[in-house]
């Protein structure tokens, strides 16, 4: 077993040094996650991956976003609370819209339509497939997938030449017992908030305990860079093994629908951060911030490229909530509205 992780770790490292000889944005987020899902897809090697490196790269990529959360970042946020409302029912129209058009294209149920076309939140959408019987979880997972792997594909390459803050402060990185330190204590606080069901715990649970350090002026050392590479390394690994390849075979009709929702939603992000890109902040930052991707995946980009990331996982972290109060009880009305249907 240790063979094949290792095995696993090698490929990632392959794609992540073929990205950077290249010169492709983001080489060990991206490199590793396509590469592997490349072997996943084409080779008869075993690759297995154990989520305790996810966690691990969620962790660090945590504490990098909690460190840029100081008390004038967060009253900053306040000021974008209403486009925050704005641009979700902008996406919320959308996506009924989108939704429809899914179900009567690809013939699924108006419910298993809704769970696939979701903007953003992949695990939130997926457990709660799981718990709607009626739902086909495996197209659902399929198309949630999918669009992970398109949005983390195409938007390293849409915002790699437009962030507005290339340099990087490195001067007070250094490794010391208190990082590595704090960095423990920061994966028990994942693990806590798993244990409660908070979504995406292991990197929300470092985020907020980071900032809670910084909110009371306790020091806190810098992240290395080097660090931020294994973390991109771990979750691009991780990523890359989400589709499997017989159920990319079971779902080869339903690439095409798949691939094109997932183009109309980051079309429609990228118009949007153009518009505030002219008013409120750089390319970069509007983008990730506005993309239905993921709070992790976004985050990890926006630490990576000096993007600023207190705004992007504001966004994104008011996304997850908007889908959570608003989405995701509206697809369940509309499972129940078609169980009483064909009841009656």
């Amino acid at each position: 077993m240790i063979f094949l992780f290792l095995r696993t770790m090698a490929i990632g490292l392959l794609g992540a040094i073929i990205f950077s000889v290249v010169g492709l944005p983001l080489p060990w987020l991206l490199g590793s996650m396509l590469v592997t899902l490349l072997f996943q897809l084409k080779s008869s090697w075993k690759i297995v991956w154990d989520p305790t490196f996810r966690n691990i790269g969620l962790v660090i990529a945590g504490y990098t976003i909690g460190y840029a959360f100081t008390l004038e970042a967060l009253q900053e946020m306040i000021n974008y609370f209403p486009m925050m409302i704005i641009i979700n029912i902008i996406f919320l129209i959308l996506f009924i819209g989108v939704s429809f058009a899914v179900s009567k294209w690809a013939r699924l149920d108006i419910g298993t339509a809704m769970a696939c076309c979701a903007p953003g939140g992949l695990q939130q959408v997926i457990v709660f497939a799981e718990e709607q019987k009626t739902l086909n979880i495996t197209v659902v997972t399929f198309y949630q997938v999918m669009r992970l792997l398109a949005i983390i594909t195409l938007v390293p390459f849409i915002v790699s030449g437009n962030n507005g803050n290339t340099a990087s402060d490195n001067t007070a990185e250094s490794y010391s017992l208190v990082l590595f330190g704090l960095l423990i204590v920061c994966y028990i606080v994942g693990m806590a908030c798993k244990l409660i069901k908070i979504p995406t715990a292991y990197l929300l649970g470092p985020v907020f305990f980071i900032m809670i350090c910084n909110l009371l002026s306790i020091q806190v050392p810098v992240m290395p860079e080097n660090l931020l590479h294994i973390a991109q390394l771990f979750i691009g690994i991780y990523v890359g093994l989400l589709l499997e390849r017989d159920k990319l075979k079971k779902m080869k009709s339903h690439i095409v629908y798949a691939v094109g929702s997932c183009i109309i939603l980051i079309s429609v992000a990228f118009f949007i951060s153009e518009w505030m890109a002219h008013y409120f902040m750089d390319f970069a930052t509007s983008f990730l911030s506005v993309v239905p991707g993921g709070v992790d995946q976004m985050g990890i980009i926006a630490a990576s490229i000096q993007a600023e990331v207190t705004v992007v996982t504001s966004f994104q972290l008011f996304r997850i909530l908007f889908l959570s109060i608003i989405i995701i009880p509206f697809v369940k009305y509309m499972v129940r509205r078609d169980q009483r249907k064909v009841r009656g």
